[in-house]
């Protein structure tokens, strides 16, 4: 049965009539998924530019963009919010004032207790706990792990993936002559690049980390380091890939993050600090390391060391994709 479905959003979105586009690809992934079946509405910042990434050009059932006043005007819909913020927050506080419908769900892409923490100290995970409980007392919780802070038993577990056909053709042999390491990802504190810069600062390894995902220039003091901005185009994120021989994911927080199943689908070997044990899952050739220098080079020699045989363990997992996510999450809604 066909839904209307309120997309409360946090995100910038350049909304038109047969497509979306945000500076999230999970965001579109979430949208597309939604749009199969359910008749959308949405109230979020809005762009006049394009962004990264856009949906595919389809027809979608219904298409409104709304503004805050008139939130009070709609009926007989069902709440989808992506994250919990201070503005999704506050705009299910205006609904539920307004007119008392607030039932729903959030979508929980993140631990935002760890991430408020790691951004604003101890009053960051407060308020985020506070608005943790408000929102999850009105709204039943989709997550993308069991593992995130103050879960309890009643939620919808969910795997993302943005895994298309194209991640699984003309895979390239690496080259093992020396580490060759990867991280794409947001640039900032919380996901723990500048802890993995100072590591490779100290490493007196001949080796190379290409970082991916600056939103400005930055001229690196260590030639072991090279630094280039967000790729939008897939081609050219799978080349990233390509390019390395271990992807490093540093997080200090993480859900279900996608690049495990990125590299794991270009048959790269990942390696994890310990602080995010638990996004490896059952997946073989990921491997958890202590955030520290001599620990880290340890992993990547075993690696390199053992690299045919855990290519031939990768080989053996399970990748979900992006069509299985979206089925996931169409049966819960």
């Amino acid at each position: 049965m066909n839904r209307n479905i309120l997309i409360i959003s946090n995100d910038k979105l350049l909304i038109k009539q047969d497509k979306i586009s945000s500076d999230y690809n999970d965001t579109i992934n979430i949208i597309e998924g939604l749009a199969k079946k359910n008749y959308l509405s949405f109230f979020c910042r809005t762009s006049h530019v394009i962004k990264n990434f856009t949906s595919k050009k389809q027809k979608y059932k219904k298409f409104l963009k709304l503004k805050f006043f008139d939130l009070n005007r709609i009926t007989n819909y069902k709440i989808f919010m992506i994250s919990i913020t201070p503005l999704n927050f506050f705009t299910l506080l205006f609904l539920k004032i307004c007119n008392n419908k607030t039932s729903g769900y959030v979508y929980l892409r993140s631990d935002g207790h760890k991430e408020y923490y790691y951004k604003y100290g101890i009053f960051g995970q407060v308020l985020y706990h506070f608005m943790f409980r408000v929102v999850t007392s009105y709204l039943k919780i989709v997550t993308v792990s069991k593992s995130l802070t103050g879960l309890k038993k009643n939620y919808s577990l969910v795997n993302p993936s943005e895994i298309e056909k194209q991640w699984f053709l003309n895979r390239v042999k690496p080259s093992l002559i020396k580490p060759k390491l990867l991280y794409l990802g947001r640039y900032k504190k919380e996901k723990g690049i500048f802890s993995l810069i100072n590591i490779i600062n100290l490493l007196k390894t001949d080796l190379k980390l290409n970082i991916v995902g600056t939103n400005k220039k930055i001229l690196s003091t260590n030639k072991k380091i090279k630094y280039f901005q967000e790729l939008s185009s897939i081609k050219s994120i799978i080349n990233c890939y390509d390019e390395c021989n271990i992807f490093v994911l540093p997080s200090y927080t993480e859900g279900s993050p996608k690049v495990i199943l990125e590299s794991l689908a270009r048959h790269r070997p990942v390696i994890v600090f310990k602080d995010i044990k638990h996004v490896k899952k059952n997946f073989r050739g990921v491997f958890v390391c202590k955030r520290n220098t001599k620990d880290f080079l340890n992993n990547i020699q075993f690696i390199l060391s053992n690299y045919s045989k855990i290519i031939k363990k990768i080989k053996k997992n399970k990748i979900v994709t992006k069509k299985d996510f979206q089925n996931e999450l169409s049966k819960i809604i």
